[in-house]
């Protein structure tokens, strides 16, 4: 087993593994089990029947039914995509479990006895009692062998959790300092913009470009199409969480009656051209989800700031198809754009390359865990690392673009947090932060896993 971890120790794997070993140690559960039962799935040498599938779909679902409430409807539950999660956390457990099985960690059956006797659940008068065992087994449905299987794994769990901390499976206080300042801690950054349209006379497209890009896509030019939209936004005085919103909003279509009912006001948008709508809303990011709401939709909540912002889509009028000419002009001013966004983002790339930039303005102070900058916009989730800068890493090493521009940033000045508070909350922290990092590390460790291991799903089965 140490042979097993001194070859695989890397921080990634180590930390991955606990990852695993937590997440699938808190939602083991074991099922009532039947030998003839139908297999919906194989993960390597296991194989998992129809009934463990159905148990652990109802703790999901359950668990889903706490959280939206009497919200819980058909089109929430399509979109949770509550089959997809179940078979993933089944193949996760016997993944595993296969870890576990590689690194011999193993529990011997005095062991696995000890363990179940001194179960508070099985005992009369303080005392392991036979009889109580069997009744309980037998009032949850539970076959003893496939319940004591069950537990040996959960031993096999702890001790492999045991081994994984033993060999250093948590930060060092540096690496947790620098996490607490990032979430914690405020910094200001320089920042230059490199913008497309300074280029677009250094950008030529051909006839030929032209003609063939309008052949290809010539049933596709029309006029831009109008939109009638309705618009809630909720701030800090409306003291309304956007989710609970969206949610019944989801459930009644109602718009007006919640608007008045909670004292809100209602933006109406009436026939507005897409572009125009894009340029108004630019900072809310609308491009990237806008697009694919279709007449009735209500977006999710959009959020910037102190702000969120919830669209209905109230009617979309269709555009009518354009000449030849007017489509030729249309692709030209595309194409341009396309090329003087190629080019302006290769010279950012290259002033990064070489440190050659000048900065003339800053950020301000912001919050290391923002996702929006005042000003310039949505930081793109990729990108959110830019806020991570700092004196020993002062240049974020690709450009950003917001907005359509390309912005490159670099470190000015940071904020730290407070000593004392960090003293008081260490502790704490360390156990919130290995619990984040875990979950990071986890769905990537596992994807790489899945692609070693054979698994077979049979979806119609289920």
């Amino acid at each position: 087993m140490l042979r097993f971890m001194r070859k695989h120790a890397t921080s990634f794997m180590i930390k991955a593994l606990f990852a695993i070993i937590i997440i699938v140690f808190i939602f083991w559960g074991v099922g009532s089990f039947r030998e003839r039962d139908k297999v919906v799935a194989e993960v390597g040498p296991y194989k998992i029947y129809y009934t463990e599938y159905a148990d652990t779909y109802k703790r999901f679902l359950n668990m889903y039914k706490m959280i939206y409430k009497d919200n819980l409807d058909e089109n929430i539950l399509n979109s949770l995509k509550i089959k997809e999660k179940v078979m993933d956390d089944l193949t996760d457990r016997y993944i595993m479990l296969i870890i576990g099985k590689k690194m011999g960690i193993h529990v011997s059956d005095k062991e696995l006895n000890e363990h179940i006797t001194s179960m508070n659940a099985f005992k009369r008068d303080g005392k392991f009692d036979q009889k109580l065992y069997e009744e309980q087994l037998k009032r949850f449905n539970l076959d003893p062998k496939k319940f004591e299987e069950g537990e040996r794994i959960s031993i096999i769990t702890t001790r492999l959790i045991n081994v994984l901390i033993d060999n250093g499976v948590f930060l060092t206080e540096e690496d947790l300092w620098r996490a607490y300042i990032n979430e914690k801690g405020q910094v200001d950054l320089y920042y230059s913009v490199v913008d497309p349209d300074d280029y677009k006379g250094n950008v030529n497209v051909s006839e030929k470009e032209l003609e063939e890009i309008y052949e290809k896509e010539k049933g596709s030019f029309k006029g831009e199409n109008l939109y009638r939209l309705k618009l809630i936004i909720l701030d800090e005085k409306s003291k309304l969480k956007d989710d609970d919103v969206y949610l019944t909003l989801i459930k009644t279509q109602d718009f007006e009656g919640f608007a008045k009912k909670n004292g809100l006001d209602i933006i109406e948008i009436n026939d507005m051209k897409e572009s125009e709508l894009i340029n108004r809303f630019k900072n809310l990011n609308i491009k990237e989800w806008f697009k694919g709401l279709k007449k009735g939709d209500i977006s999710l909540p959009i959020r910037l700031d102190n702000r969120s912002y919830i669209f209905k889509i109230i009617d979309i009028i269709e555009g009518k198809p354009i000449e030849k000419s007017v489509a030729l002009k249309q692709i030209r001013e595309k194409m341009v754009q396309k090329k003087a966004k190629e080019y302006a983002k290769a010279i950012a790339e290259e002033k990064i390359k070489k440190k050659d930039f000048k900065v003339s303005k800053t950020t301000g102070f912001i919050p290391r865990n923002a996702t929006s900058i005042p000003g310039l916009g949505q930081i793109p989730p990729e990108y959110l690392g830019l806020l991570n800068l700092s004196e020993k890493e002062p240049i974020f090493s690709k450009p950003v673009e917001i907005g359509g521009k390309y912005y490159i940033f670099s470190f000015k000045d940071e904020k730290l947090p407070d000593k004392k508070e960090w003293e008081r909350d260490k502790e704490l922290y360390r156990r919130f932060v290995t619990s984040k990092k875990g979950e990071e590390l986890v769905r990537s460790f596992l994807e790489e896993m899945k692609k070693k291991e054979k698994i077979k799903i049979n979806w119609q089965d289920i």
